[in-house]
């Protein structure tokens, strides 16, 4: 009779039968007629091939068995987000990840109307070896005045960088017109292209933005009339990257999705003709704050060389020192550039160097909510003889030391030192202990007075940020040179943790 075997793995029944004399008699005679015309060499070759075809069957099987865990279920593999970012299932996850818990972060009103969504912080930055490591600017003065003089001659677009960002912006346009017909592209530069050191990739120094029709957006990404402008600017950004590195030519970087702007960093190569060395660009589809940066910075060196020249003074110190990647929660430079100007209003009890934005011609029409001009301007220009030097020191000594991040608000629309309104969402930073909380900065958007730019802070970003500052006022009460102050970060070495970049 048959015997039935029960497989433990499957659980299906297997009919095994009783082998037969006479059919093993057959299948012998069978093996022996197939050999006998064979001479020894072709024997061999035979035997060696049945011996390496076992064995690769053998390999293939335990490779089988060790993708199914004890239940008999398949193993998940590792897959990407949204951010491009790798994600380990929770089966795979080892018990170091217990040790450090995640920092949850909560906005909400003053009124507690609402709270958003939690989210935990990134992990701790790591150093990775490099070939080329980055060595802290030289100078060929020591006055400090005379060297930010000279970092600042190297620092500042030009006008040949302003050619390169729009030949940039028209090769794209021409790239993705045939995915996107009607589409605009405007690009700006924030500095010089042609000092890429430190973070240079991680935040660069271009931004370009399409700008499509909602209804061709919508028309174009097959999505409907009602959905989400976020998630049709990510389904077009995602399209137009796509074409852009297939056929225009560009190579991805990375994403940034989680931002209330979506954007991805692409790199224009050298081979372009653009630049002897490749450019870093950020990508993004209808965003509004590339050209909100570009009003402000311009219309601020209108009214006031200095505040331009500050603007970007600050904005190459936090890169270099590594505190204006906003990927890791730290202040983007649009963000740091808003913190420049409200120092040069309200300074040190001194007349304001730069008026409320409601006095900027070109910027205050860019407001979501525009103040009536009920009276007319009072603001004259600063009487203050102070260099561009004097001014970084008393700023950093301002959010050091004066400026209470906790209690008061950054509003260039106010343009005075006070507590946030009620309109204004608070930042609740919860600690890793999950216990201890900080309200986090206020800092409002300049055109949308609803909004606080300071949001995608954590605990991690906001202990470095006051890390950098104090460090900075040191340096610069005991007179240190600019080399030193702008000599570049590096995170600790530990090779136990992997960083997310």
């Amino acid at each position: 009779m048959a015997s039935v075997m029960k497989s433990p793995s499957s659980g299906l029944n297997i009919l095994t039968k009783p082998k037969d004399a006479t059919s093993l008699g057959l299948l012998v005679a069978a093996v022996v007629c197939a050999i006998i015309p064979l001479d020894i060499s072709q024997l061999m070759f035979a035997i060696a091939g049945a011996i390496g075809f076992s064995v690769v069957q053998i390999l293939q099987s335990k490779a089988r068995s060790n993708s199914f865990d004890g239940h008999g279920k398949k193993m998940p593999s590792p897959a990407y987000n949204g951010d491009n970012k790798r994600t380990t299932p929770k089966s795979m996850k080892t018990l170091g990840a217990h040790s450090q818990a995640p920092q949850r972060q909560q906005t909400k009103n003053t009124n507690n109307s609402h709270l958003g969504a939690a989210r935990p912080a990134s992990q701790p930055d790591v150093r990775k070896p490099s070939n080329v490591p980055i060595l802290a600017p030289t100078f060929t003065t020591t006055d400090w005045d005379s060297q930010i003089s000279e970092l600042l001659v190297t620092i500042s677009p030009t006008t040949d960088d302003d050619r390169i960002v729009a030949k940039l912006a028209r090769r794209i346009e021409t790239a993705i017109q045939p995915l996107i017909p009607g589409v605009e592209v405007v690009g700006c530069a924030s500095g010089s292209l042609g000092r890429n050191k430190a973070f240079g990739v991680a935040v660069p120094e271009v931004d370009i933005v399409a700008n499509i029709s909602p209804s061709v957006l919508v028309s174009r990404m097959g999505h409907a009339k009602n959905s989400d402008a976020r998630k049709l600017r990510k389904s077009a950004i995602r399209a137009c990257t796509e074409c852009l590195v297939s056929s225009g030519g560009f190579k991805f970087r990375r994403s940034a999705f989680r931002g209330e702007e979506p954007k991805v960093t692409l790199l224009a190569p050298a081979s372009f003709g653009l630049s002897g060395d490749a450019i870093p660009i950020d990508f993004s589809v209808n965003a509004a704050s590339p050209l909100q940066n570009a009003a402000l910075l311009t219309e601020c060196g209108q009214m006031e060389p200095r505040a331009r020249a500050l603007i970007l003074l600050i904005k190459r110190w936090t890169k270099d020192r590594g505190i204006c990647h906003a990927a890791k929660g730290h202040l983007a430079p649009y963000v740091w550039g808003i913190l420049s100007i409200f120092f040069l209003q309200v300074g040190n009890g001194e007349e304001p160097y730069l008026p409320k934005l409601q006095d900027f011609k070109m910027a205050s029409g860019l407001m979501k909510h525009p103040v009536s001009a009920s009276k007319p301007s009072t603001w004259t220009q600063a009487t203050s003889k102070k260099t561009v030097g004097t001014l970084f020191k008393e700023f950093i000594h301002f959010y050091n030391t004066e400026f209470d991040w906790r209690t008061e608000v950054v509003s260039i629309r106010a343009g005075s030192r006070q507590k946030p309104g009620i309109n204004m969402p608070l930042h609740v930073i919860v600690h890793d202990d999950g216990q201890t909380t900080e309200v986090g900065p206020s800092i409002e958007d300049p055109f949308d007075e609803l909004k606080n730019l300071a949001t995608c802070t954590h605990a991690t970003s906001l202990l470095r940020l006051r890390e950098e500052l104090a460090r900075a006022d040191k340096l610069n009460s005991e007179g240190a040179s600019l080399a030193n102050l702008l000599e570049p970060w590096a995170p600790p070495e530990s090779p136990a943790l992997v960083s997310e970049e």
